[in-house]
């Protein structure tokens, strides 16, 4: 029984491996057709582009993960449901608050100028 689990273990560990350098040569490729010509830098070797891989994969992350049943959609979709689950009284208190942050008042301003312009 033991056996069966190191030689699963050992298929297992040799698709990762090979996944792995697949995914290198591929950012290795993409790197010294593009980069280059594009950015004129320099070409890489395929350790480099493993380490490239590597430290992107450890800054960004290992794709989707988290709790099973949390939604992993757009991040808007969770504030898209929560507006329109809003009554309209916190929607105005809402609305003004932010315009009270973000807003300068010009485009209060402009719109009054312009209609004296008219008037």
């Amino acid at each position: 029984m033991k056996r069966f689990w190191f030689v699963k273990f050992m298929k297992i560990a040799v698709m990762i491996l090979l996944f792995f350098s697949l995914a290198s040569a591929l950012v290795m490729v993409l790197w010294n057709a593009l980069m280059p010509a594009i950015f004129g830098l320099v070409s890489i070797t395929f350790w480099q582009a493993a380490g490239l891989l590597l430290l992107s994969k450890l800054i960004f992350g290992f794709g989707k993960g988290g709790k099973p049943g949390h939604q992993h959609g757009p991040p808007w979709k969770h504030w898209q449901h929560k507006w329109h689950n809003m009554p309209e009284d916190q929607r105005e208190k809402w609305k003004q608050k932010f315009a009270d942050k973000w807003c300068t008042g010009k485009h209060e301003t402009e719109k009054a100028e312009l209609k004296k312009e008219a008037d």
